[in-house]
């Protein structure tokens, strides 16, 4: 479960991902330990290696698709750049979460999507992928879409015109959950800013975007 920090303690933007990832996603938004957001692993506080499992940070909108929005060719090319937005976009909690190394590896850049049948790809995970698709569990699909919804509204990162559609779709049949919920709350006292789309679901209905793959 997370935790509620205090509130009249100091908290200031964090903006270097790298500090994030090292410390503040760790030890300060899951500093009780939680559950991986594909398969829904338990891993304790302060530890990425629980019953033999390691467990890494997950890009939700990924950065290779970030890196494309602001036209650098690496993330060391577009970090030098000061003013790019990349570094920000980059370390954003709201995009970050928590997964089991073998389904980050899996799922790499690919869009989300719906795949035929139910060929899960590892022992008690539902998670699926194929042809560039990745399927996630039903109870992971509405974070997902509110993460990539934020992402759209915030940075301006284009959406691909179809899964746009999927994504609202799973944004009204997995609405937020009380974990989601307090997970918001705890990014807006470590970060400052909340995801509207966890407060208000139905504002996505409102999202219009497009995605040029080719260019």
């Amino acid at each position: 479960m997370l935790s509620i920090l205090n509130s009249h303690a100091e908290t200031l933007p964090v903006e270097n991902y790298d500090e994030v990832a090292l410390n503040t996603f760790w030890n300060e938004l899951y500093s009780n330990g939680g559950w991986s957001l594909y398969c829904g692993f338990r891993f304790d506080p302060a530890s990425t290696l629980t019953e033999g499992r390691l467990f890494v940070i997950e890009q939700i909108y990924p950065v290779s698709w970030m890196l494309k929005h602001v036209n650098c060719n690496s993330r060391r090319q577009c970090r030098l750049d000061k003013k790019s937005r990349f570094t920000r976009m980059e370390a954003d909690m709201h995009n970050l979460y928590p997964v089991w190394q073998e389904t980050n590896i899996s799922r790499r850049d690919t869009l989300f999507g719906m795949i035929d049948g139910e060929n899960w790809r590892y022992d008690k995970c539902d998670f699926e992928r194929y042809l560039g698709v990745t399927e996630p569990r039903p109870l992971a699909r509405g974070n997902i879409a509110r993460s990539i919804f934020y992402m759209h509204n915030e940075y301006g990162v284009p959406v691909d015109k179809e899964m746009l559609v999927l994504l609202k779709k799973w944004n009204r049949e997995d609405p937020p959950s009380k974990q989601e919920i307090l997970r918001n709350t705890i990014i807006e006292e470590l970060q400052g800013n909340r995801n509207k789309y966890i407060d208000n679901p139905a504002l996505a209905e409102q999202i219009s975007s497009k995605w040029i793959a080719n260019e």
